[in-house]
């Protein structure tokens, strides 16, 4: 009884320890971004284009509204095929070789590393595809960004799928609803929960990607701005700003900071790490008051 006790405290400590030097970890990551890039931040460096500024660096007002751009188009584009997907594998899919080619497809897309996508964006977005996306722009980045993050609405959508009580889609079914009714009328509504923070978190994973937009976004030191121009190289004879502009992110304004120390400061790369850090922090309690809402509902 003694050793069972024994063993059972020494597997608490050590749970302890782990879950202790995670935290400290953590706060010693945020507290070095805190402290090197506390000098920097101030409402003109957040909210002002580099544009505005002298020189290289000054301001990440630019990133920031690049940030939310790309994180919010990407999600838009990624949401109807992860949830149709999602749908066909648990409801339509009889299990044969097309369901498992798929599901194995999406397994590969989500081990992918960022890097691999960013190259592939870089040669049939930006090069193949210029005349369409404008080579470096915003729906380069966004297509690519989508691809990337479309397995994590798929999986989440699907888990949810799944965890939807039999008994209410045989009761819908009872009642005379076809396939397609229940799904939209129960089981979809039934699993939004899980569905919301697939998406919500996606847009997170979206925010804080850098090799993939560094390779299909490119860089702008302008606030996006909208409209239509003529451009002989672009298909219509148009190009539609901001989608086929450039855009400026702020994992690329990091990386400005340490790959060129002379022209941008690193402590305002430590700045923009800590606003980017704030951005994904908001996005996951926003999914946690998500979850929490939906449970009290």
């Amino acid at each position: 009884m003694n050793y069972r006790h024994i063993k059972g405290n020494i597997f608490k400590s050590v749970s302890y320890m782990s879950g202790a030097l995670t935290v400290l970890i953590l706060i010693g990551i945020l507290g070095t971004i805190t402290v090197k890039g506390l000098p920097e931040l101030s409402l003109s460096f957040i909210f002002s284009s580099e544009s505005e500024i002298q020189g290289f660096g000054g301001a990440i007002g630019n990133a920031v509204i690049g940030t939310v751009f790309l994180s919010l188009l990407s999600t838009i584009l990624a949401t109807p095929l992860a949830i149709g997907t999602a749908v066909y594998l648990t409801k339509y899919s009889k299990g044969g070789i097309i369901s498992r080619s798929l599901s194995f497809l999406l397994d590969v897309m989500s081990g992918t590393p960022s890097i691999v996508l960013g190259i592939f964006g870089l040669l049939l977005l930006v090069y193949y595809m210029n005349t369409f996306t404008g080579g470096f722009s915003l729906i380069s980045g966004s297509i690519a960004l989508a691809i990337l993050i479309l397995p994590v609405i798929e999986r989440a959508t699907e888990e949810a799928i799944n965890r939807v009580p039999g008994d209410i889609e045989d009761a819908s079914y009872a009642l005379g609803a076809t396939r397609w009714e229940t799904i939209k009328l129960v089981t979809l509504p039934y699993a939004l929960t899980g569905i919301l923070t697939g998406i919500v978190l996606s847009i997170g994973r979206a925010a804080e990607e850098s090799a993939v937009v560094i390779l299909t976004a490119g860089y702008s030191q302008f606030f996006p701005e909208f409209g239509v121009s003529p451009s002989e190289k672009l298909i219509f004879g148009v190009k539609i700003a901001p989608f086929q502009d450039l855009i400026a992110a702020l994992p690329i304004t990091v990386y400005h900071s340490f790959e060129f120390p002379h022209l941008v400061s690193v402590s305002e790369g430590f700045a923009a790490a800590f606003v980017l850090i704030v951005i994904v922090m908001a996005i996951n309690a926003v999914t946690r008051l998500i979850v929490w809402r939906r449970r009290i509902g």
